[in-house]
């Protein structure tokens, strides 16, 4: 029997009742274990991260793993130590019978302050450097593993001096201190006998290069290994040989892993065929044609193609080759905004098990994931299966891996808004879970183009990281301009050659050696020349006219499904209401200041509507801002539409005429759109709104120059290569020129902005919808404002709801579901008035009811709330 002094240490125990001499408690070294036999279990079943680390090792399989597990296995280093021990005192003298605490000297604020992590790695360095006798670039390598196993619990250490190492420590009596590093040797040399001798290794030998997703791999077999429930690693307090109790753990492993949804079975490849819509005569098109001759190996892939091509099945194909080849075992699906993402997650909820087989775990990823109905029919599916002791066929999202915003990326597939990517990059508590869910997935990041100077400079960094991580990346739109498409290659560090006229549409693809290699389609399979009509109104304002109104509900009478996206949500709100006060027509309304649950119920009815399966018996109006831009699957007769860049212009028309086979009415059988741009050089918010105004008056010269139409997909690259040129155009005016100075000074600064967040020593803050917002976004964020309604018996939700009757549990949720998000300007509209909040930075604006509204008035300005308009500003005169 084993009777070395590490065995006199607890790692797990529970809080001690007041009747309780000393509460169950688990071994240090058994836990330690429970943890190594986790990460062991998914290393076997997952060859993707077998590959991440034996890539980065340079070594064999059987020593890679030995290692990973011999540092795993010391990720709890500094617990071995008597000023964690006695944060269980109880326990203590249950583990050290003859223990004097007089001896100690350690205060209860010594003990309350330790953290074990960073500690723990200041521990090893001074325990074994003299040891070892190791020159500062062999210590740099063994600190580079210990501090990917120390941080498990949210922040890597920096170093040795990362915590203040040992000046209260000989407080103790010296006694206990030689038994603590004792202890932590007799620790190490017995990991070295069960883990390193086997492949040949020792603690002599120097470990090779560490791979990036230590820190992601350990700190979930640590939550993992850390779960004590029947049928799990109880609690064990006597001793056993090590050897004897790893097998033992390696068999629950297996169980738990299963339990928790990280593995899953893959599916052998189908061909893209298997993913397209069935019922249709559908055969592979354009894009989905390239798919077999795309590169089985590692890389950066960027894929242009028209709105509605099939970029997405395309995409979803390839990664389900990279997976089948044991590539990746997941795929992370990211969009730019909340709707888009919760579109995305009915179309992969079809998709999920044809390529991960029955019960995939398919996870919803952004601030209000909560609340869409179908994540929340997947998070229930696995508590019915536990509580009714049945199957259920389908998707379904295993009750631990949708509790806690640290694991959205561990299911096999992951829809999220693209903020939760990037956040894997900036100073966020355990980052590295992200990181390590990104790197061991296939990476879809869809609208590329869609994204700023700074979201672009962290997007970078993720692809840096995924190429670092021996991971892949897929990046959807339907077109960059030249510039844009090679800082994303030189990311993988390709160096993309010039073309005048690239084709299109086209597949670049960058491997893990930065070799380019560009797919361009046969002509067999380009797209058809489709023709849009285009009229260009020159108004003030870029605001539509009386008879531009009449237009639109004559065409709605018609029967023309009509859709006017505004810049701007208080136009979309004015002009939704001038059509309903002059028509009988259906006038719907769509924008970002709703509540979320009313949001949320708008957006399925749009859908709903005018989407693929609408019935379109009769005519409609949709007023809407850039939420109906991009990925939402709408289809309009007739569009018109306020000045946008070139790009997102594109993107605007992408939703007319979407799908072909529908009966148009008369004098709509072509697609139409009308563009309004302004009457002179003053673009007023809108130029604000995109910032590069130059890019505005290009875009208005191209359809001034048009004669009438555009015809795609030639206009893609003419003109955007065109409008996004660096160089003058000769003629624009000096107003443009002199916007367009001040916005490249400012792009250069959100660029410098990215790196110095990525590269920050900032303080790591909380996983919060609030920093995960205020980090991913460059400029003025957003006000998260709370309606309610103001009684004598306090505030109500606009529901009538007392606030202080919620729920404790759900309370929070509730307060997110009912609020919304405004510029944080509008605090100047009730300065002093309004001073508290319910919680950091969500303000509560207290309203009377009015009507089927709510209204809240202040010297000069009346807010008003109605699920019909959303949230409006009205200006009082006087």
């Amino acid at each position: 029997m084993e009777t070395e002094s590490y065995f006199r240490y607890w790692g797990k125990a529970k809080k001690a009742e007041e009747d309780e001499l000393v509460a169950p408690y688990h071994l240090l070294p058994y836990h330690c274990l429970d943890v190594a036999a986790i990460a062991d279990v998914w290393w076997e079943k997952c060859t993707s991260i077998q590959q991440s680390f034996v890539e980065a090792a340079g070594m064999p399989q059987q020593q890679s793993k030995a290692w990973v597990l011999f540092f795993i296995a010391l990720h709890d280093y500094g617990k071995l130590d008597m000023r964690f021990q006695l944060k269980a005192p109880k326990t203590v003298e249950c583990c050290h019978p003859e223990f004097d605490r007089e001896l100690t000297n350690i205060d209860g604020v010594t003990t309350k302050g330790y953290l074990h992590g960073p500690v723990g790695l200041s521990l090893f360095l001074h325990d074994f450097r003299p040891i070892m006798g190791w020159d500062e670039s062999e210590q740099e390598i063994w600190q580079s593993w210990l501090a990917m196993v120390t941080g498990h619990h949210g922040v890597i250490p920096c170093g040795v001096d990362s915590q203040p190492e040992m000046d209260d420590r000989f407080q103790a009596d010296i006694s206990i201190i030689t038994h603590d590093r004792t202890a932590r040797i007799e620790w190490v040399y017995a990991l070295e006998r069960l883990f390193l001798q086997p492949a040949g290794l020792s603690i002599q030998t120097l470990p090779p290069p560490c791979c990036s997703l230590l820190a992601g791999f350990c700190s979930i077999a640590d939550w993992l290994g850390s779960n004590s429930v029947e049928g799990a690693f109880e609690y064990k307090s006597k001793e056993e040989l090590l050897k004897n109790y790893y097998q033992q753990c390696l068999l629950i492993a297996k169980q738990q892993l299963l339990k928790s949804g990280l593995t899953s079975s893959r599916q052998p490849y189908q061909g893209v065929m298997s993913l397209l819509p069935k019922g249709e005569e559908v055969v592979p098109r354009q894009l989905q044609t390239l798919v077999g001759q795309l590169p089985v190996e590692q890389g950066l892939t960027i894929i242009e193609a028209p709105t509605g091509s099939g970029k997405t099945e395309t995409a979803l194909a390839y990664a389900w080759r990279l997976i089948d080849s044991g590539l990746a075992d997941s795929i992370i699906f990211a969009l730019p905004t909340q709707a888009t993402a919760n579109a995305m997650l009915e179309r992969l909820e079809i998709c999920a098990p044809l390529i991960f087989g029955d019960r995939p775990n398919l996870v919803l990823a952004h601030g209000k994931a909560a609340f869409n109905k179908e994540f929340w029919q997947l998070k229930n599916s696995y508590r019915q299966q536990t509580e009714q002791g049945r199957e259920e066929a389908g998707v379904q999202c295993a009750e631990w891996l949708s509790t806690s915003r640290k694991r959205v990326f561990l299911g096999q597939i992951g829809v999220c808004t693209i903020d939760q990517v990037l956040i894997s990059v900036l100073p966020v508590r355990h980052k590295f879970v992200r990181g390590f869910g990104v790197g061991k997935s296939i990476l879809i990041v869809d609208e590329v183009h869609a994204y700023d100077s700074y979201m672009v400079g962290l997007l970078g960094e993720v692809l840096k990281q995924q190429q670092i991580a021996g991971g892949s990346a897929l990046l959807l739109s339907a077109t960059l301009p030249f510039y844009q498409r090679k800082v994303l290659a030189q990311t993988w560090g390709g160096s993309l050659p010039y073309q005048e006229r690239s084709p299109y549409p086209l597949v670049t693809h960058v491997n893990k050696c930065s070799k380019i290699i560009l797919f361009d389609l046969p002509e067999t399979e380009l797209p058809e020349d489709r023709t849009v009509m285009v009229e260009v109104l020159a108004k003030p304002h870029l605001l539509h006219d009386e008879a531009l109104i009449e237009q639109m509900i004559y065409a709605a009478k018609q029967g023309a499904q009509v859709v006017f996206i505004c810049n701007l949500v208080d136009v979309a709100q004015s002009v939704a209401k001038q059509l309903k006060c002059q028509s009988e027509v259906t006038v719907d309304l769509f924008h970002a200041r709703y509540r979320f649950c009313d949001r949320q119920a708008i957006e399925k009815e749009v859908l709903a509507k005018y989407g693929k399966e609408g019935k379109r018996e009769q005519g409609s109006i949709l007023v809407a801002t850039q939420v109906v831009e991009q990925s939402l699957d709408l289809d309009f007769d007739w569009m018109i539409t306020q000045l946008c860049p070139v790009d997102l212009l594109f993107q605007r028309l992408g939703r007319l005429h979407r799908h072909e086979k529908r009966t148009r009415p008369t004098a709509f059988e072509q697609p139409k759109c009308t563009v309004l741009i302004p009457d002179n050089e003053d673009y007023g918010y809108h130029g604000l709104i995109y910032g590069n105004t130059r890019i505005l008056w290009r875009t208005a010269q191209m359809l001034l120059t048009a004669k009438g139409s555009i015809c795609f997909p030639e206009a893609y690259r003419i003109w955007i290569e065109r409008v996004y040129q660096e160089e003058n155009w000769g003629d624009e005016p000096s107003a443009v020129l002199e916007s367009y100075d001040e916005f490249l000074g400012e792009n250069m600064a959100s660029q410098s902005l990215a790196k110095m967040m990525i590269n920050s020593e900032m303080s790591v803050v909380g996983d919060t919808d609030e920093n995960v917002s205020a980090l991913t976004r460059d400029g003025e964020m957003s006000l998260n404002l709370l309606p309610v309604i103001d009684t004598a018996d306090g505030p109500q939700l606009l529901d009538g709801r007392p606030i202080n009757s919620l729920d404790e549990w759900w309370r929070d949720e509730e307060l997110n579901l009912n609020m919304l998000a405004v510029p944080k300007s509008w605090r100047n509209i009730w300065r002093e008035s309004l001073s508290g909040t319910t919680h950091e930075g969500l303000v509560m604006l207290p309203m009377k009811r009015c009507n089927k509204a709510a209204t809240a008035k202040f010297a000069d300005t009346i807010i008003k709330y109605s699920t019909i308009y959303g949230l409006e500003k009205v200006e009082v005169n006087g």
